[in-house]
């Protein structure tokens, strides 16, 4: 809705995924796509050709003046947090190198070939089997995605669960805890209920366990995410030299509106802050691996470019 002249204003719920992650509607600005789009456009007068119109939905959001868009992401929360979950070895190793590559390291060791072999297909093929098992995609819906068989899907997700032998016993594991307590727990204590997860119908409870296991690595990098938003607003909220606004929540981005004056010193709280969620003492949370998050700024949503910039020193910070 408008919500005053050159505004638009989205609803935000904080309830309606069962994985805990917020949604939007009306509109849904998560829902809006990162790359362009291309459009054809008919033509009906006879030999004229179709024309193909290129359109940028997220170019259409500019900041207002004097201030900058500041999106701040977690980089493959999802495949950290599966690391984390599952104490796979191979999988931690991956971790260890802040400056790699994370799906070549990972095309890698399921090939068994060096990064330098790796192919971009190799490591397309990588990052889309680890989320098919993250999200409990079968063999078909795979086999769409990579533009293989389904054999050949089936193959590619059996060699990658051989690979990483300790992924495949979180998932058995986090099955059976289910099939017993009826439930399961993301990382800071959140609880989904499946009441299908043994239920007589194959299909049915087939789908409960898919669910059980997306929503411990789904639930836990949602609870990361409204972790960071509560802390960057205390932060935000208690300094008297910062104003900053959030915009919006992307999934596992977070996307502010920022003085221009302050984007590099809050662009810098916001990383530290969000990275420092390794560790969260009161609520038991220590992950084996670190956080990893990559900040961009721009004056168009459309067009925003990574900031690489050294951490402040702890006098400059709120």
């Amino acid at each position: 809705m408008m919500a005053k002249q050159n505004y638009v204003s989205s609803t935000w719920y904080q309830t309606s995924s069962v994985t805990g992650r917020v949604s939007a509607k009306h509109p849904n600005f998560q829902a809006l796509p990162r790359q362009p789009l291309q459009i054809t456009k008919k033509q009906y007068i006879e030999g004229k050709e179709e024309e193909v119109v290129t359109v940028h939905p997220r170019a259409m959001f500019i900041s207002q003046e004097g201030w900058t868009f500041l999106a701040a992401d977690f980089c493959q929360v999802e495949l950290r947090l599966l690391a984390h979950l599952s104490s796979d070895p191979e999988l931690l190793r991956i971790f260890t190198n802040p400056q790699a590559d994370v799906f070549t390291m990972l095309a890698s060791q399921w090939k068994g070939v060096s990064e330098g072999e790796v192919t971009s297909e190799d490591r397309e093929h990588a990052k889309r089997i680890v989320y098919s098992v993250v999200y409990g995609a079968g063999r078909e819906r795979l086999s769409g995605i990579l533009g293989v068989s389904a054999e050949q899907a089936s193959r590619f997700q059996d060699s990658f669960l051989q690979t990483y032998k300790e992924v495949h016993a979180f998932i058995q594991r986090t099955i059976q805890q289910c099939h017993k307590q009826g439930y399961v727990l993301s990382i800071m204590g959140r609880r989904r209920t499946l009441p299908n997860i043994n239920a007589p119908d194959w299909g049915i409870r087939m789908q409960a366990e898919r669910q059980a296991v997306n929503f411990v690595v789904q639930g836990s990098a949602a609870d990361l995410c409204k972790m960071a938003m509560i802390r960057i607003f205390k932060l935000v909220s208690s300094s008297s030299s910062h104003s900053a606004r959030l915009i919006a929540q992307l999934h596992d981005e977070l996307l502010y509106e920022v003085e221009d004056s302050q984007v590099e010193q809050f662009a810098d709280l916001v990383r530290s802050t969000m990275e420092s969620l390794q560790h969260i003492d009161h609520l038991g949370v220590h992950l084996k691996v670190p956080l990893k998050v990559a900040v961009f700024s721009g004056k168009s949503w459309g067009s925003m470019s990574e900031l690489n910039i050294p951490p402040m020193s702890p006098s400059l910070s709120l």
